[in-house]
């Protein structure tokens, strides 16, 4: 699996939207300067997370985007396959999206060597992807941060 742009935008968006505080929205402009996104795109891609139910919109002067849920509920699998569609690296080995080979290339699928090898990967990906929330991912940022202002140098 390659995650593109967009995908690697989303995760990075929706980590800075989970160092937040709780129900404090951030305006566009802001969490575009903070992730170094451009604001056009980073638009189009919360846009897409809000029909995902993973952000949410909030209007007026403190207006902004925040997480639909805690941080702890929303998963890295489930923002990758919002942008991204399934896991699989190939259409064959998807659960969501399955795809039957042509004749030519695979003419028994339960006999496909290279399903199978391709299930396994998909299968190793989703096991971290989908055990790992943007709560954790949070917790992990935090942890960087107070060891980067722990260290001193001589």
């Amino acid at each position: 699996m390659k995650l593109s742009t967009r995908g690697d935008y989303a995760v990075r968006a929706l980590l800075e939207l989970s160092t937040a505080e709780a129900d404090n929205a951030i305006p566009l402009g802001e969490l575009a300067e903070r992730t170094r996104i451009p604001a056009k795109y980073l638009e189009q891609i919360l846009m897409r997370l809000r029909t995902a139910r993973v952000v949410r919109g909030k209007r007026g002067a403190r207006g902004g985007y925040m997480l639909a849920r805690d941080p702890h509920r929303v998963t890295v699998g489930e923002v990758i396959r919002a942008m991204e569609g399934p896991l699989a690296p190939s259409l064959c080995a998807s659960q969501t999206a399955h795809t039957a080979c042509p004749a030519y290339r695979c003419p028994s699928e339960d006999a496909c060597v290279m399903r199978g090898l391709w299930a396994e990967v998909r299968d190793a990906i989703a096991g971290i992807v989908d055990h790992t929330t943007f709560g954790d991912l949070a917790a992990r940022t935090r942890e960087q941060q107070a060891a980067a202002r722990e260290m001193y140098y001589i």
